[in-house]
C-alpha cells in the first residue's frame, strides 16, 4: 500500500488545535487588517452592552422620576452608542471577508503547489475526485468559517463575559443563581456539539468519496454505457449519496437539539430570576431599573452562548476540511537529490562548451564544483544495470533488467501485457526509483541527475493523450511556451496533423475539450505528437504512441518522428510489431526480464520469441 494513500478513517477528533492554530496563523499573515478586526469586534461589543445597560439609569433616574429632558438626552446618548457599534460591527465583517478570502487564496494556493511536487505515486493511490474535493468542498467550509464564524466567536466570548461583570455589578446574588443555571446548561450543550462535530467529520468524508465515485463515472461514461450498466451505477450512487445523507442528517439533528435545549433552559432560569427579582424589588433590595436591566442582560447573555455553540458546529465542519487539506499539504514532496543540470549549449569549433538560453539543438549536463562549472555533452547512451523493481515493494515488475542502447539509436521493447515495457520508461523517468541496480545517462547515474532536468531530456508521447480545454495551438504550444505559431505549424507538419488541422473551420484557433470529445483518438494523439516535437528534446520515449491512429498515418507519423529523432536516442514500445522493423534494436520482454535483443531480421533468424509473434504463431497477451 503507498505511503501517500490517504486512508478511510473514522473521524474521532475533538478539536484539531493543530490545524486551528495553522488556520489562525493565515489570518494572522495580514496583521493590521486582524488588528483592525479585533479592536472593531472589542469596540461593537462593549458598545453593545453598554447600550443594554443604559436601561438601569433611564428607568431608575428618569422614567419613574419624570424626567424629560433627561430621558431624552439619555435616549439620543443609547442611540449614539448602538449607531456606533453597528458601524463597526459593520467595519469589521466586510474586513473580514477580505481577509477570511484571502487567506483561502493561499491555502487554496499552497495545495495547488504541493499537489504538483507530490510523486505520481499520490496520483496513482487517490482517486482524482477525492482529491479535487479537497479544493472544493474542504475549502469552501473553509471559506465560510474564516469569513464568518472567527468574529462571531470572538464577538460572543467578549459579549459573554462582559456582560456577566456587568450582571455581577447590578446584582451579585442573582448572577450566582444565573451561574449555577448556566453550570448545568453548558456539560449537556458540550455533548452535543462534540458529537455533532464527530458527524459532520464523517460527512466530509462521505462527500469526498462520493466526488471520487462522480469523477470515476463521468470519466468512464463510454465504458458504461458500452455495458449497459447506467442502473448499476445509478444504486451504487444512491448507495452512497444515501450515507452522506445519513451522516449529515444525524450532524444537523444533533445540532438541532441545541437551539430548544438552550432556549427552554434560559427561560427556565429567567423565570426563577424574575420571581426572585421581583420579590426582592418589593422588598426594596433593588431598584426596578436594576431588575429591568438584570432580565435584558439575561437575554443578552443567551444570544453568545446560542452563537458559539451554533458556530462550533461549523468550526467542527471547518476543521474535519482543514485536516483533509492539511493531510496533503503534510505529506512528503518527491524527492530529489541530483545535483546535475540539463543546458542548452552552443559548442564552438575547438569544442568549448558554452551554456545558452536559446534552444540550439545541443545540450550537455551541466553540474558546479566548487566555483568551476563542468559541461558534458549529451549524447543519448542508456544504460540499465541489475535493475529491479517494483511498484508495492512486494511484487517484482523487473528483475535484474540489464542492457544498453548506443547514442541515437532506436530502440524497441514487445511483450505481453505486464511484462514490463511501460515500466521502463517510468524508470528511466524516475517517476519511480528502482529498488537495486543502477541506471545511467551517457555515464551519469540518473539518481545524479535532477528529476527536472532528467525529463526534459525525453519527449514522452503516451498511448493515453491527456489534451488540455485550449486551442488546438496552445495545446501543441505546451511542449514550448515560446514557440511561434510557425514553430506550431512546422511541429503539426513534422507529426502529420496539419492535414487534419488545416481542415478545421477555425484552424489552429479550434477549441478542443481537455477530455479528447472534440476529435478523434487519431487526431488526439497527433496533436499530442505535434507537442512532443516542438520541444525538440533529445531524447524520445513512444510508449504506443500510435495504438489510435490509422494504418496509413501510422506510416507518416512514424517516418516523420525518424526525421525528428535523427541522431538521437529513441524508445518505442509497441504492440504492432510493423511499427518497429526498422529499430535499430528490438528487446522482447517476458515476466520482467529481457529474453531476446537484436535487430528485426537477427531476430527473425533465431526463430524464437520475435519470429513467433511476427509470423502469427504466438499472440501477444
Amino acid at each position: 500500500m503507498s505511503k501517500f494513500q490517504m486512508q478511510e478513517r473514522k473521524y474521532r477528533r475533538t478539536v484539531s488545535f493543530k490545524s486551528l492554530s495553522r488556520l489562525l496563523g493565515y489570518l494572522f499573515t495580514y496583521k493590521w487588517q486582524m488588528f483592525v478586526i479585533i479592536v472593531g469586534v472589542i469596540v461593537s461589543t462593549a458598545t453593545q452592552i453598554m447600550g443594554v445597560n443604559m436601561l438601569q439609569p433611564i428607568i431608575d433616574n428618569y422614567i419613574l422620576k419624570s424626567d424629560v429632558n433627561g430621558l431624552r438626552s439619555a435616549v439620543i446618548q443609547m442611540a449614539f452608542i448602538y449607531f456606533i457599534s453597528s458601524v463597526t460591527a459593520m467595519i469589521y465583517s466586510r474586513l473580514m471577508v477580505r481577509v477570511g478570502e484571502r487567506s483561502i487564496r493561499n491555502i487554496r494556493n499552497e495545495l495547488f503547489a504541493k499537489i504538483q511536487s507530490l510523486p505520481i505515486d499520490f496520483f496513482d493511490s487517490n482517486q482524482h475526485g477525492e482529491i479535487m474535493s479537497r479544493f472544493t468542498n474542504d475549502t469552501d467550509v473553509l471559506s465560510q468559517t474564516l469569513a464568518n464564524t472567527v468574529p462571531t466567536i470572538i464577538r460572543a466570548l467578549l459579549t459573554f463575559f462582559g456582560t456577566l461583570l456587568v450582571m455581577f455589578r447590578l446584582d451579585f446574588n442573582l448572577t450566582l443563581l444565573l451561574l449555577v443555571g448556566l453550570f448545568v446548561m453548558i456539560p449537556v450543550i458540550s455533548r452535543i456539539t462534540l458529537k455533532t462535530g464527530k458527524f459532520f467529520g464523517q460527512a466530509q468524508e462521505d462527500i469526498s468519496k462520493l466526488h471520487g465515485f462522480d469523477e470515476e463515472i463521468l470519466s468512464g461514461q463510454k465504458v458504461v454505457k458500452v455495458f449497459s450498466r447506467e442502473r448499476y451505477v445509478n444504486e451504487e450512487f444512491e448507495d452512497k449519496s444515501q450515507k452522506l445523507r445519513r451522516a449529515i442528517a444525524k450532524a444537523q439533528i444533533n445540532a438541532g437539539k441545541i437551539m430548544p435545549f438552550l432556549v427552554n433552559s434560559v427561560n427556565i432560569i429567567y423565570a426563577l430570576i424574575t420571581v426572585l427579582g421581583v420579590y426582592l424589588t418589593l422588598n426594596n433590595n433593588i431598584s426596578v431599573g436594576v431588575l429591568a436591566a438584570f432580565l435584558s442582560n439575561i437575554r443578552q447573555i443567551q444570544n453568545p452562548i446560542s452563537n458559539i455553540s451554533q458556530q462550533a458546529n461549523l468550526v467542527f465542519q471547518a476543521l474535519a476540511g482543514a485536516d483533509r487539506i492539511f493531510e496533503v499539504m503534510d505529506m512528503e514532496a518527491e524527492g530529489d537529490d541530483g545535483i546535475i543540470d540539463l543546458a542548452n549549449v552552443r559548442v564552438s569549433k575547438d569544442g568549448d562548451i558554452k551554456s545558452c538560453k536559446d534552444i540550439t539543438g545541443r545540450y550537455a549536463w551541466m553540474w558546479k564544483d566548487g566555483s568551476d562549472v563542468h559541461y558534458k555533452l549529451l549524447e543519448g547512451k542508456i544504460e540499465f544495470k541489475n535493475v529491479d523493481f517494483s511498484y508495492d515493494g512486494n511484487n517484482q515488475i523487473l528483475k535484474d533488467i540489464s542492457f544498453y542502447v548506443d547514442p541515437g539509436e532506436k530502440i524497441a521493447f514487445v511483450g505481453s501485457t505486464g511484462a514490463g515495457k511501460t515500466t521502463i520508461t517510468n524508470v528511466i523517468t524516475r517517476f519511480y526509483d528502482i529498488d537495486n541496480g543502477s541506471i545511467e545517462l551517457d555515464g551519469i547515474d540518473i539518481r545524479d541527475i535532477k528529476k527536472d532536468a532528467l525529463r526534459k531530456a525525453f519527449g514522452m508521447v503516451l498511448q493515453d493523450v491527456n489534451l488540455f480545454t485550449d486551442t488546438i495551438s496552445g495545446n501543441i504550444r505546451y511542449g514550448k511556451l515560446r514557440s511561434s505559431d510557425e514553430e506550431i505549424k512546422s511541429a503539426a507538419r513534422l507529426s502529420g496533423a496539419n492535414a487534419f488541422i488545416k481542415r478545421l473551420p477555425k484552424g489552429y484557433d479550434t477549441n478542443i475539450h481537455g477530455d479528447g470529445s472534440s476529435l478523434s483518438d487519431g487526431q488526439n494523439q497527433l496533436i499530442s505528437i505535434s507537442r512532443a516535437a516542438i520541444a525538440e528534446p533529445p531524447m524520445l520515449i513512444l510508449d504506443e504512441a500510435t495504438s489510435s491512429i490509422d494504418t496509413s498515418t501510422e506510416i507518416q507519423v512514424t517516418e516523420a518522428m525518424d526525421n525528428l529523432m535523427s541522431g538521437a536516442t529513441s524508445i518505442v514500445i509497441a504492440h504492432r510489431l510493423s511499427t518497429i522493423q526498422n529499430s535499430d534494436v528490438i528487446m522482447v520482454m517476458e515476466d520482467g526480464r529481457i529474453i531476446e535483443r537484436g535487430s528485426h531480421e537477427d531476430l527473425m533468424k533465431e526463430r524464437g520469441t520475435y519470429w513467433q509473434l511476427y509470423t502469427g504463431r504466438l499472440e501477444l497477451d
